[in-house]
């Protein structure tokens, strides 16, 4: 436990919300060490890079308006607003701690939460703070936010974690409820309901407005769900003895919106998952434990319940759940499109026939987050995808053909966000890049999940 953030807690549970303007202030002047670079790529593509002080692991990007919103890392206390097209810096703003995850922007506002321990709502063109709360420590997952109300997870001081819906321009709350543990990745709203994976692997449907919980589905799930259609798309996990060993599977289910009952016998294209079994000799785990020592976590934190997270996806550190985001499927035209182990595939989402894989069995490295690949983002009839070996894909739709890939110089965990005919990748040591793809119709994909209810 951080000494630094007992002191926080008591400060903060005695402010609640603040408004205090103290350190945390926007700066409108890009420091030295911030300044973005001309790249052109092998492909021939033009772009920018920018390396973000510390060399930390960095979340999926946020766009509005020619802006993108990215947190400076894992263990940084700076939040940045940099011009889309040029890389350059529009504000930075300082946290009051450490570890901003993946922003969601809407309505002018951009909100994120620190990894430790306190969710933040600035005003996206500024930078200037409209309100903080401090929430628990550690907060691995994202927020999702509709034109109303913002919905986080947090480990609560009574030993639950809890998922709160609080409003977006004040920060008052409007409802809290009981969860099993953290989230993978973020909460997900779709038509008036806020689902939910917990790293347990329960799933879980709430009305959006009351908090009132329709149902809860323990599945084993290894991603956050994706809703299309009156059906949920999720990955699960499933063991299988082989002799004396116990092997880890993983497949696409689909579950009934109403009662999240599954829909199949049977995963859709199951396969052996040794990503899922803790301890594998892939892991980056030596970097993980050293990113959460560089934040005073010397173990895992009781409050963070990384026992549910190392049972379900193999993954037993603050950094690694913050980075993971599993298998999650897009779904778009009638089929599914996502990334298992080495593996890019679409799958029909009536039968979960495969319309088509490739398999890249020279790309075994990992990211931060445990995966070789990062989930897709769509535009424009195609798949933008980052790679723990560096690679940068651009896919064709109807058939997963290579239509560009680019080499980059950083592995890459969290999914690319896709804008006005760029593509913004983050990668694990602290680069951020803005590459052309050459096709303005490229755009529509612009932060985690497509858009800030996490479910385009």
């Amino acid at each position: 436990m951080k000494i630094r953030i007992i002191i926080m807690a008591l400060a903060f549970l005695c402010l609640g919300i603040s408004q205090i303007e103290d350190v945390q202030k926007a700066v409108p002047q890009a420091p030295k060490d911030l300044q973005p670079q001309q790249v052109k790529f092998k492909s021939g593509r033009n772009g920018w890079k920018v390396q973000i002080p510390g060399n930390r692991p960095l979340a999926t990007v946020a766009y509005e308006d020619g802006l993108i919103f990215v947190g400076g890392g894992y263990g940084s206390y700076e939040f940045y607003a940099l011009e889309a097209k040029t890389g350059k810096l529009a504000w930075m703003f300082k946290t009051g701690d450490d570890g901003p995850t993946a922003a969601v922007v809407r309505k002018g506002y951009v909100v994120f939460n620190t990894e430790s321990c306190i969710i933040y709502v600035l005003k996206a063109k500024t930078g200037e703070k409209v309100w903080e709360k401090w929430l628990g420590d550690p907060l691995m997952s994202q927020p999702a936010i509709d034109d109303k109300y913002v919905y986080m997870a947090y480990p609560g001081g009574d030993g639950y974690h809890h998922l709160a819906c609080m409003t977006l321009e004040k920060g008052k709350e409007i409802w809290d409820v009981k969860i099993a543990g953290d989230l993978i990745s973020a909460p997900i709203i779709d038509n008036g309901s806020v689902y939910i994976t917990c790293f347990d692997g329960t799933v879980y449907r709430y009305k959006k407005h009351s908090g009132d919980l329709v149902w809860s589905e323990k599945k084993q799930a290894t991603c956050a769900p994706t809703i299309h259609d009156e059906q949920i798309f999720v990955s699960l996990r499933q063991e299988k003895k082989d002799g004396d060993d116990i092997k880890q599977f993983e497949g696409l289910a689909t579950l009934d919106l109403k009662d999240g009952k599954q829909q199949q016998d049977e995963l859709w294209s199951e396969r052996e998952a040794p990503y899922l079994a803790y301890g594998r000799a892939s892991a980056k785990s030596g970097a993980q434990a050293e990113l959460d020592a560089s934040v005073g976590f010397g173990s895992a934190p009781s409050a963070a319940k990384l026992d549910q997270a190392k049972e379900n996806i193999g993954m037993y550190s603050v950094a690694g759940c913050w980075a993971y985001q599993g298998s999650r499927p897009v779904i778009k035209n009638g089929y599914s499109y996502n990334a298992m182990g080495n593996e890019i595939q679409a799958l029909d989402i009536d039968s979960g026939k495969q319309k088509w894989s490739k398999k890249y069995d020279d790309l075994g490295e990992e990211g931060i987050g445990g995966r070789v690949f990062s989930p897709p983002s769509y535009a424009n009839a195609k798949l933008f995808l980052g790679s723990g070996s560096g690679e940068v894909f651009c896919l064709r739709e109807k058939d997963g053909k290579v239509l560009w890939k680019e080499k980059i110089d950083a592995s890459i965990s969290f999914q690319p966000a896709v804008a006005n005919g760029m593509i913004f990748v983050s990668c694990d040591n602290g680069t951020l890049y803005g590459i052309s793809t050459g096709d303005m119709k490229d755009d529509g994909w612009y932060m985690w999940g497509g858009n800030s209810e996490h479910n385009k």
